[in-house]
């Protein structure tokens, strides 16, 4: 009975979404192009630059991207570790993000600028490469975090999550375009001053994006400093079943989904023997994000997030298993590459709004909101899980006997083909049966909110303070479709009376 009165309350807030409040949640989002821009920029042209620019030996430059990565994984804690403490000393999340934007496309000019100048000595291309992912952890951590405060509402955050991925895959589409192709000309003509210039205006279209996101994402008010930041910390609680949950889906997503995407390359030119098709499979991969976004972005008011990543993760299943099918047909791989991308549009958009909700069902059974803890969280384990696959399949190419350039042996296409399509294969089939046991739909979470603003609301009356509304709980600056959704006359007295018997926060992801 509850469920359904929480899922009536919910549906008619969240019925017609305000335009300003949309512009809003849009104009945060764009960030992610900025974001995209520089770090996937990075990811794609830093290690060519390394090796055919700086003239360093492949092992040289895979160390140092080695470092890099646990630097990433070291500087997403000690950022989150900052962020704790200027917020709870009145820095919120909007001015991290302004202060850290300048330094951090600085870095990324430096890094690219080095061909020109002639630097060659590995410790100081580490110690630019260290400055960059550092800086821009600074800015990522908040900027992440503050998804869960632009708005309460569980569908506002499935959308939010589809805006954010329009932009990543719009900022991958000027990398491809753009940024790759001047780096690998340059690698060509030694046009170093290309480069120089090329990361120079790239730093500038960061700074300006997230200093004009965090500016236009403004809105709202404070939550009250006993549930916010004075609570926060990095040490969540991984005790809960429904951390633990986030966690594994971290991994699956960073681990093993994106496999596909990285043996493209492998796949066309020795599996398929179409060197010529990697390319289009890439492009068609990336179009079928894009028709993806729409589609799902406009699911998630309909349907809760949990529910439609299950979905996503089987499209993205059943597209790859066609893949496989079609490998002795070309003409048919693209159609499935297109399939493949729309699913995938789902897997990397809808996580991000489910970790929103999952840090107020995290509140509720611990009285402590671990905002920024558990979005550093879930960014390790996403990076590092990352990296391990990275380092996969390096390691079984070079176990198996890959040579590059050469017609390759049964035993290596067949491995190529177990990381490209077996490991997101049963990635996506176990992502599936672990959603299965999520908890945290729009009307539970609709519940939830409204026995965290009852619970406020006690706290504060015992301290002779203002009631504070759902709006603000623990949302900074919050805005939206949740204005009324959090509300205890949102739901009936029976609804209210029953809200501590029928929420039970652990079991969100049941055993």
């Amino acid at each position: 009975m509850p469920d359904r009165i929480g899922a009536r309350a919910a549906t008619a807030v969240a019925a017609s979404p305000n335009l300003l409040t949309e512009a809003r949640l849009f104009a945060y989002a764009s960030g992610n192009f900025g974001k995209g821009l520089i770090f996937a920029g990075a990811d794609v042209t830093i290690l060519f630059l390394l090796t055919d620019l700086l003239d360093l030996s492949a092992l040289v430059a895979g160390t140092l991207m080695m470092v890099a990565l646990v630097g990433d994984l070291v500087f997403d804690l000690l950022a989150a570790a900052l962020v704790i403490r200027l917020r709870r000393s009145g820095k919120g999340y909007r001015w991290l993000v302004i202060a850290g934007a300048v330094p951090c496309g600085i870095a990324f000019a430096v890094l690219y600028a080095m061909p020109l100048v002639g630097v060659r000595e590995g410790w100081m291309l580490a110690l630019a490469l260290l400055a960059f992912r550092g800086a821009y952890a600074v800015v990522d951590v908040p900027h992440n975090a503050l998804m869960a405060q632009m708005t309460c509402d569980s569908r506002a955050r499935g959308r939010v999550s589809g805006y954010r991925l329009l932009f990543s895959t719009l900022s991958s589409l000027a990398i491809a375009m753009v940024l790759a192709p001047l780096v690998q000309e340059a690698g060509r003509d030694g046009s170093f001053d290309t480069v120089a210039v090329t990361g120079a205006v790239a730093g500038m279209l960061f700074t300006l994006t997230m200093v004009l996101c965090a500016m236009a994402s403004r809105g709202g008010g404070a939550p009250p400093r006993d549930i916010a930041a004075s609570r926060d910390g990095i040490l969540v609680p991984l005790s809960n079943r429904l951390v633990l949950g986030i966690g594994l889906l971290a991994v699956l997503t960073g681990f093993a989904v994106p496999t596909f995407g990285r043996m493209m390359l492998y796949i066309g030119t020795y599996v398929v023997d179409r060197p010529d098709i990697a390319g289009t499979l890439l492009l068609t991969l990336t179009f079928g994000q894009f028709a993806g976004v729409l589609v799902w972005t406009v699911l998630t008011t309909r349907i809760d997030k949990s529910r439609l990543l299950v979905i996503g993760h089987g499209v993205s299943a059943l597209g790859i298993a066609l893949f496989g099918l079609f490998l002795g047909e070309p003409k048919m791989l693209p159609v499935c590459a297109a399939l493949i991308g729309f699913g995938f549009a789902n897997v990397f958009m809808l996580p991000w709004g489910l970790l929103a909700d999952a840090i107020d069902f995290v509140a509720w059974r611990h009285g402590r909101r671990f905002e920024t803890g558990l979005f550093a969280f879930y960014l390790v384990a996403v990076k590092a899980s990352g990296a391990a696959a990275t380092a996969l399949i390096g390691w079984s190419l070079g176990w198996l006997g890959y040579v590059p350039g050469t017609d390759q042996t049964t035993l290596v296409e067949g491995g190529m083909l177990g990381l490209g399509l077996g490991i997101p294969l049963a990635g996506c089939l176990s992502a599936m049966l672990l959603l299965r046991h999520f908890r945290i739909g729009h009307a539970r979470h609709a519940l939830v909110l409204a026995g965290l603003t009852r619970r406020s609301t006690r706290r504060a009356r015992q301290l002779g303070a203002e009631p504070v509304s759902g709006l603000k709980l623990g949302l900074e600056k919050s805005s939206g479709d949740g204005v009324t959704l959090a509300g205890g006359s949102a739901l009936s007295v029976q609804a209210r009376q029953s809200m501590s018997r029928s929420i039970v926060a652990p079991a969100a992801v049941g055993s």
